[in-house]
């Protein structure tokens, strides 16, 4: 398959060539009639007066394809790829001896099948020239799937519910393993697409593969759907097969970049923001501090009731939140008062991460009736996926020209469109 950028340009390419293969037929044949009959009859055989009638709008129509394949190709250019960090250049993508794709995907359609179609043209539009195999693409024989496994160089699991009861995606994971096949994990994070956490995925594994697959230390990547987030997991799945391939094997990392992503931007406030972390809530103050360390111009203060100095308060969501009476009241006077809050939400069940919907049953019901939760919480994950929180909403508040706008990130956000 064609990736999947350069498909608009060779769309229009193949139109203008049919248009100048009917042009010149339908000229031919109107000038064979004419001469071995009479232009009229060529007229009336065909319904056209002359030549011309077909020349001009043939090449009228050339025109515009010739216009739109630029057009094209020009959007082509604006598509951001991946870039080796140290050569701002893109990574060779070379095939090993026998190779046919990159990349396998072995996935369950019911809630698989979405994501990894996502993971396909992503990859195809940020490594251009990747070849990922995917069955509603490229199976030919059901019988054959230990062949496809032999000819691609690495193998991505799709791990979410239902994954480990497919025989067929059992068939590929025995062949993966007795193949000795470089293995990437790709962990679904959303429940609601069939995710689970790795503890609910491996019981659902065979005792006998569980050492195999969850204890070798392959590459784990939890798939994200919000952009910012998404891209950093495709950096890591980039990363993990790239080291894989003839160019860059025996490499233990190859740091990635991709123009334009939330990590590459300086962060920088127009004005000094102080976020209060108040002791009545548990968690913010780590928080806080994690942001004053990331984002230049941002203060903390730790007082136990609301400093005249803060220009924004932190409600830090997670599993202890509420907990103590105190911070209700707090925000409450936080709204009286006008003053911004910024609302993180906890994804990491290490830091006590839970699902956005606790927070419907513990909040106070008047903060939550006078509307605390209008506005989106900033998602926060663990590992590389931390780093790809914008500023935590303050710019909304800051006005700053330079700061990046949060995106919807909360757990209850609408899935970003790239995600389909």
């Amino acid at each position: 398959n064609a990736p999947h950028n350069t498909r608009p340009a060779g769309q229009a390419t193949n139109l203008v060539l049919l248009l100048v293969f009917l042009g010149a037929s339908w000229t031919t044949l109107f000038d064979a009639i004419e001469e071995e009959l009479s232009k009229k009859k060529a007229q009336l055989i065909l319904g056209w007066p002359d030549d011309a009638t077909i020349v001009i709008p043939m090449t009228a129509a050339l025109v515009i394809f010739l216009v739109g394949a630029v057009v094209a190709a020009r959007r082509v250019a604006k598509v951001p790829t991946i870039r080796l960090v140290t050569t701002k250049q893109a990574p060779e993508l070379m095939l090993g001896k026998g190779m046919m794709w990159h990349l396998f995907n072995s996935h369950i359609w019911s809630t698989g099948q979405d994501a990894v179609a996502v993971i396909k043209n992503e990859l195809q539009q940020l490594l251009p020239g990747i070849k990922v195999f995917l069955d509603v693409d490229d199976l030919e024989d059901i019988g054959a799937l230990e062949s496809y496994i032999g000819r691609s160089q690495v193998i991505l699991f799709f791990l979410s519910k239902g994954y480990f009861r497919s025989k067929n995606c059992l068939r590929e994971i025995r062949s993966s393993l007795e193949k000795g096949k470089p293995i990437i994990l790709v962990q679904e994070a959303d429940p609601a697409k069939g995710g689970g956490s790795i503890e609910e995925l491996r019981a659902e594994c065979p005792a006998e593969l569980q050492p195999a697959v969850f204890d070798q230390l392959f590459p784990l990547v939890v798939w994200m759907r919000i952009e910012e987030f998404q891209l950093v997991s495709l950096k890591m799945i980039s990363e993990a097969l790239l080291v894989q391939t003839p160019t860059y094997a025996g490499l233990r990392s190859l740091p990635l970049t991709i123009p334009g992503e939330v990590q590459g931007q300086n962060l920088v406030f127009a004005k000094q923001v102080v976020l209060w972390a108040s002791p009545a809530n548990q968690g913010a103050r780590r928080m806080a501090n994690e942001l004053a360390a990331s984002f230049p111009g941002v203060a903390v203060d730790n007082a136990a009731e609301m400093p005249e100095r803060a220009t924004h308060m932190l409600l830090y969501l997670c599993e202890e939140s509420w907990s103590d009476d105190r911070l209700a009241e707090q925000v409450k006077q936080v709204r009286e008062a006008r003053l911004p809050i910024v609302m993180a939400h906890e994804n990491d069940t290490e830091r006590g991460g839970v699902p956005f919907s606790r927070f419907f049953e513990t909040t106070p019901q008047e903060l939550i009736a006078a509307g605390l939760y209008r506005d989106l919480a900033i998602a926060c994950f663990s590992g590389l996926h931390r780093q790809a929180r914008p500023a935590l909403g303050i710019h909304s508040h800051s006005h700053s020209s330079r700061a990046l706008q949060s995106r919807s990130m909360s757990s209850r956000a609408r899935h970003h469109p790239r995600a389909r």
